[in-house]
């Protein structure tokens, strides 16, 4: 509160030395001490409700002037703050304390969000009052009860509907909104498997699973809207054909959805910084559901794009931070520098955000060093490869991220000599014909482009 104060006090002293103060505030200019013994005091008036004030205008504070006869408030200066005082806006008031109700419901929005519960909402009132021809400021605090007007949003929904035979309980068909304060970002989103004919569901929030179908949400008579309370019917996607999965996105706050059919190829590409923006790195995703995994070097900002050679449909960032987050098609920034280094990429395309996991090491692990001791590999970045010269028998070894068996590679379909095709994690032993110094230089690059180049020393 002195914070503001001070804030307010300054401007209207200084108001009189300064041709940027506000015209409407010119009362406030050649103010002279006050030698009429006035007081001024503001009290809260009655708590706002913005989901059901009516009118364009309201009272926000209640004021009483004590002095001379004829003292009289002609202008009014307010400043709402948030609850540790650092963040402050001013909000515009008439001679009679009413300000316009949209942009107080904006002021309350920018400072408290809009979680549909009362707020308090410190608030400091500058009058200025007119005395005998003379303009006297006051100042004096008070608060303000204001409850934002929006939809109760839980934190998760599912779908409920021929997908999964209208199971009530069933959470296998998740909206999730990626994390975070759900009147930030309302915008919950799901993927769900094409069947090859029309769709029909409902969507249940989290505190209706188990057979509460009054709280579902349903179609609405307006197209691309929703109705709440289970009123209306049900929510339909006609059948496209090609399509694999239709991706479903729910704006909690605005009240509408629609959804998209998609049929995802085989790869997608991260391009960036770290290659002049010059080469498209594949991410594979052979499942067909969207998500993809590659590794490569980052060094400065990138995107993703679903073709190598053209940038339709690309996917630009929307919000999280260096080592992840959501997506938009189009009309977005780059995505973040997560800082020069070796990074596991995994892009969910589908659900619309991204990871990025640091490589801090490949090893070389295996029956010559007893499956214990790793041989650590150094990345050279001019021939994007990990390399380490170690000796090694015939007996079998692979290589593994971040000493951890949770990441590993080796031959794939089973055949250890398979040295251009490397697969993750269920490969087999690699081996070479016989002991001996070798050097390894492993690229990687994402599944069915992993290999291995060993040169005897």
């Amino acid at each position: 509160m002195k914070k503001i104060l001070s804030l307010m006090g300054m401007a209207l002293l200084m108001a009189s030395c300064t041709d940027d103060y506000k015209d409407w505030a010119e009362p406030f200019s050649n103010a002279p001490e006050d030698p009429y013994s006035i007081s001024f005091t503001a009290s809260p008036a009655s708590p706002i409700d913005f989901a059901t004030i009516s009118g364009d205008k309201v009272l926000l504070f209640n004021s009483t002037i004590e002095g001379p006869e004829g003292a009289a408030a002609t202008e009014y200066e307010v400043v709402l703050s948030d609850e540790s005082g650092e963040n402050q806006t001013p909000v515009e008031v008439d001679a009679e304390g009413y300000a316009n109700v949209e942009e107080l419901e904006a002021a309350v929005y920018g400072l408290y969000g809009r979680r549909p519960v009362a707020r308090t909402i410190p608030m400091e009132v500058g009058v200025a009052i007119n005395v005998k021809g003379a303009s006297i400021v006051k100042t004096a605090s008070t608060t303000l009860t204001a409850t934002p007007n929006a939809p109760v949003i839980e934190e998760a929904y599912y779908i409920t509907g021929t997908p999964n035979s209208w199971n009530n309980s069933d959470t296998s068909l998740e909206l999730t909104n990626g994390g975070g304060d759900v009147y930030e970002n309302p915008v919950f989103k799901v993927l769900i498997p094409a069947t090859g004919s029309d769709i029909e569901f409902k969507v249940t929030p989290k505190s209706g699973l188990g057979g509460d179908w009054s709280k579902c949400l349903t179609a609405s008579d307006t197209e691309g809207k929703f109705a709440t309370d289970n009123a209306g019917g049900n929510f339909k996607i006609t059948h496209v054909e090609g399509a694999k999965f239709y991706r479903l996105e729910f704006n909690m706050l605005d009240q509408t959805w629609k959804y998209e059919a998609l049929n995802f190829g085989e790869y997608f590409y991260e391009i960036g910084n770290e290659s002049g923006w010059g080469t498209s790195h594949a991410l594979f995703g052979g499942a067909g559901d969207g998500k993809y995994q590659g590794y490569y070097y980052l060094d400065g900002e990138f995107k993703f794009k679903p073709n190598a050679d053209n940038w339709d449909n690309d996917l630009e960032y929307v919000g999280g931070d260096s080592m992840g987050g959501t997506l938009q098609s189009t009309g977005g920034p780059n995505c973040p520098d997560p800082s020069a280094g070796f990074y596991q990429i995994n892009l969910d395309a589908g659900a619309m955000n991204y990871s990025l996991t640091k490589v801090d090491v490949i090893s070389i692990i295996g029956d010559f060093n007893g499956w214990g001791a790793d041989v650590d590999m150094t990345y050279n970045k001019e021939a994007g490869c990990w390399e380490a010269t170690a000796e090694v028998n015939a007996n079998g070894f692979k290589f593994r991220m971040n000493h951890d068996w949770a990441i590993s590679w080796g031959g794939a379909n089973g055949d250890g000599k398979l040295y251009d095709n490397l697969t993750q994690n269920n490969g087999a032993n690699i081996i070479v014909d016989a002991v001996g110094t070798y050097k390894f230089q492993l690229y990687l690059s994402c599944e069915g482009k992993n290999k291995v180049v060993i040169t005897k020393q």
